[in-house]
């Protein structure tokens, strides 16, 4: 089976890089590209709020977007870190959910589901800031019915907890020998060289572009799948402390 790829962009809120953005949206509406973004309903991250306002209507381009088949993710509610804990896949020691209380987490995913329902806006999968989650994030998602997570460390889509996880490994398109890869862009951060390639990788692989919602055609619940999961998580977190990729990289 040849690999499959998801184009994810994190960060998204009113104050934001706009001008990578619009760059990267012309980018996959050339090519018929429908990715998940991550959207913070209620951003007060004091290193995001240094970035502009755009010039438009914020909540309406994000029903524009879900109406064009993007899908939605909720990315926590503030994306304020209030804890140093990495959560399940221990991939940054920082958390705005994990170590919270059940009362705490579910206060927060049923004040962001709100500002989204109000705005017209259907939660499609839910997106952690830094990638930190815990058993008790898993609870309040699914209370919530929120029932999907761009995360994880498998080659393929897989249930856990009644939670649906579609793998995040890396960031950085490239070309893969089989699985399912969720490539994780930070418009705000991202330079020119970096957007280049994205749409050279598009132009070049376009026929194993899938949306978000393709992925749950993959799914993989067998054994080998979860231990390959256990597995990546050790690697990735030996390369990631290498790079030391937590203190250099603020934004996820």
């Amino acid at each position: 089976m040849w690999a499959k790829y998801i184009f994810r962009l994190d960060d998204i809120a009113e104050n934001m890089n706009w001008d990578n953005y619009f760059l990267l949206k012309d980018i996959f509406e050339s090519y018929n590209v429908k990715p998940i973004i991550g959207v913070i309903p209620n951003n007060r991250d004091p290193e995001l709020l240094e970035y502009p306002k755009g010039d438009i209507n914020f909540w309406e381009e994000i029903r524009d977007l879900q109406k064009k088949g993007w899908a939605i993710a909720l990315h926590g509610y503030d994306h304020k870190y209030v804890t140093e804990n990495s959560g399940i896949l221990n991939v940054c020691d920082r958390s705005e959910f994990a170590g919270l209380s059940y009362e705490e987490q579910n206060e927060k995913i049923l004040a962001g589901k709100k500002i989204f329902e109000e705005n017209g806006i259907r939660i499609d999968a839910f997106m952690a800031p830094s990638h930190s989650f815990d058993e008790v994030t898993l609870r309040a998602l699914v209370n919530n019915d929120i029932r999907v997570i761009t995360d994880g460390t498998a080659f393929f889509p897989h249930y856990y907890r009644d939670v649906m996880f579609v793998p995040q490994l890396l960031a950085t398109p490239r070309k893969m020998p089989f699985g399912i890869y969720t490539w994780c862009l930070h418009p705000n951060t991202m330079d020119n060289k970096r957007v280049e390639h994205v749409g050279e990788f598009i132009r070049r692989y376009q026929k194993n572009i899938i949306s978000f919602f393709d992925a749950k055609n993959y799914v993989n619940n067998k054994a080998l799948n979860k231990i390959s999961g256990q597995l990546n998580k050790k690697i990735l977190k030996i390369i990631r402390t290498v790079r030391d990729r937590c203190s250099k990289d603020r934004y996820s």
